[in-house]
């Protein structure tokens, strides 16, 4: 049985929403923000507008596309089976012929264009296009919200480094990471915070997850601009004050980052995150400069050196 470092602090009192049986393998949370939870459906359609909120552009344009092409195509093929002849205005052909006429009748009833060309001319007809387009006024009213949904979704774009670093700071060290703001709005009132998930054996001796709140040298900026280096400073109240590489190894530690802010631009709270597992963590390093400037002489910030660092000699 592994002897696992024991922690000084009080763990956090606050419910996280991980349970109190988190997976003490593995992690928690993706780099990317993600959780590592599976949940059990209780419908197909439980996720339905998640998906298509949070989907990349391309699938849900396929996904539009798609739907218009499959609504078409069924009521094409109901118009076939009512009868083309009760189609007015429809030339006499092939059944592919005729398929194609109803499909693009459909279309323009569906879409509520109507050019007149081509009219229904029996009840079962006039039935299926009245039906037709009362669809599709509730199919593009669908689309606009979801539209409307994507454009308006607060998030931050906010670039966090690949790595956290265990570098020297003040007299003692520090853990830290880099972040900037990837958007050309402000975010305001950024407030960030930083929780320490590791594993501790508890008083049975069982191992369990536990987590501890980290506290920041600065937690909250009024402008966030440019690039802000979040540090922890490892001293005495620190949570890990006296621990090396293979104690962080062996308690299978996380750093969970959360940031949330206003962006000025839609003036919503946005919100971001990013995990670091422990070998993630570079220890006796520091950044490099990602502040460059313009010709015009102004501050750039250079999102793609965010991350970059220098070995200030062997890692411990």
């Amino acid at each position: 049985m592994s002897i696992l470092r024991k922690i000084a602090g009080t763990a956090q009192q606050q419910e996280l929403g991980f349970g109190k049986n988190a997976t003490t393998s593995g992690r928690l949370m993706n780099a990317d923000g993600s959780f590592n939870v599976d949940r059990e459906n209780q419908s197909i359609w439980d996720n339905t507008y998640y998906y298509l909120i949070t989907m990349p552009g391309w699938a849900f344009f396929l996904a539009i596309v798609g739907s218009f092409v499959l609504i078409n195509t069924l009521f094409a093929s109901v118009y076939l089976l009512l009868g083309v002849e009760h189609l007015n205005g429809i030339p006499p052909g092939d059944r592919w012929h005729n398929f194609m006429w109803a499909y693009f009748f459909s279309s323009q009833t569906l879409t509520t264009v109507g050019y007149g060309h081509v009219s229904p001319a029996n009840l079962a007809t006039n039935i299926a296009a009245s039906f037709e387009s009362f669809l599709g006024l509730l199919t593009f009213a669908l689309v606009s919200g979801l539209l409307y949904g994507r454009f308006s979704r607060p998030k931050a774009k906010i670039v966090f480094s690949d790595n956290m670093l265990i570098a020297p700071y003040r007299d003692g060290m520090g853990l830290m990471l880099r972040m900037g703001n990837a958007r050309k709005s402000e975010l305001l009132e950024t407030e960030a915070q930083m929780i320490l998930m590791a594993n501790q054996r508890d008083e049975t001796g069982a191992v369990v997850r536990r987590f501890y709140p980290l506290s920041l040298e600065i937690s909250k900026v009024s402008f966030f601009s440019l690039s802000w280096t979040v540090v922890h400073a490892i001293n005495e109240n620190s949570p890990l004050f006296g621990f090396n590489r293979s104690d962080l190894e062996e308690a299978n530690v996380e750093v969970l980052v959360l940031v949330k802010g206003v962006d000025e631009a839609n003036h919503q709270l946005s919100y971001a995150r990013r995990s670091y597992a422990g070998e993630e963590l570079i220890w006796n390093a520091r950044f490099k400069p990602s502040i460059g400037r313009t010709q015009k002489g102004m501050p750039r910030m250079m999102t793609s050196r965010l991350g970059q660092y220098e070995l200030l000699g062997e890692e411990d």
